[in-house]
């Protein structure tokens, strides 16, 4: 809730300095517009410090995970808020251009694996889920339904649970797996007032087949994301670096 505040918090600021822009209220070259430009700058750097806590042995003792992943998520948002402050929410020069274009980018991109991190994950600040406890899940669920999935419904829940077994090579090949299993479940749903164990124990368990696919899916997306997102990152801050010693230059 705290975060969603937040978050809607900075979308009104945003959406009142680019409202008053033509006010010219701050300008990037002296006092409150050139302070944002130094703080949004220092807020993107800090955000490295995530990263470093998630792999430097040496501070596994600095504090949960999770809190440096909010602080970094909150860094995320507030530095390319005090830049385009800075920018006076408007393009300027050339290389001041690709680097407030690089920090939108950086910036659109974490909002993107965001949205994947809960999927892969318990929650926004949990631990990593594994496929192995899904699989396991999808087995309990499954035995919860007893002696009713025997005949049709044991043929279509075998259909089922073959789409939650084996490695996809591929992004492309999860996918379609995944709008094979739909079709499936709704084959499977359709027997459900003939499944003694009741239509919630069979929707339960067509829901722990899907966690375990999807599982599949997102893994890929997130992979491909961050391929994506880290390039993104170095040339933003090469970007930055241009820009800041061309504007104290000339």
């Amino acid at each position: 809730m705290a975060f969603r505040v937040y978050l809607v918090a900075c979308a009104a600021l945003l959406a009142w300095g680019a409202y008053v822009r033509d006010e010219n209220y701050v300008s990037a070259g002296f006092g409150l517009g050139y302070a944002l430009g130094v703080a949004g700058l220092s807020f993107m750097t800090l955000l490295l410090l995530y990263s470093v806590r998630k792999r430097a042995r040496s501070l596994a003792g600095a504090g949960p995970l999770r809190h440096w992943f909010g602080t970094h998520m909150m860094l995320g948002i507030l530095g390319p808020v005090a830049i385009l402050f800075h920018a006076n929410f408007r393009p300027g020069s050339t290389n001041s251009s690709v680097a407030l274009v690089c920090m939108l980018l950086v910036a659109g991109s974490g909002i993107v694996g965001r949205l994947i991190y809960p999927k892969l994950h318990e929650g926004l600040y949990g631990r990593r889920a594994d496929v192995r406890a899904l699989e396991r899940a999808a087995a309990a669920r499954r035995g919860a339904l007893g002696a009713g999935s025997e005949g049709q419904p044991a043929l279509a829940l075998a259909a089922l649970e073959a789409l939650a077994h084996g490695d996809p090579p591929g992004l492309l090949s999860a996918l379609v797996r995944l709008v094979r299993l739909e079709r499936q479940a709704r084959a499977v749903r359709r027997l459900a007032a003939r499944t003694p164990g009741g239509p919630a124990a069979l929707e339960a368990y067509v829901g722990a087949v899907r966690r375990v696919v999807e599982f599949a899916i997102y893994e890929r997306v997130f992979a491909s994301w961050h391929a994506f997102h880290l390039p993104l990152c170095f040339l933003l801050f090469l970007a930055a670096a241009v820009h800041v010693v061309a504007a104290h230059m000339y």
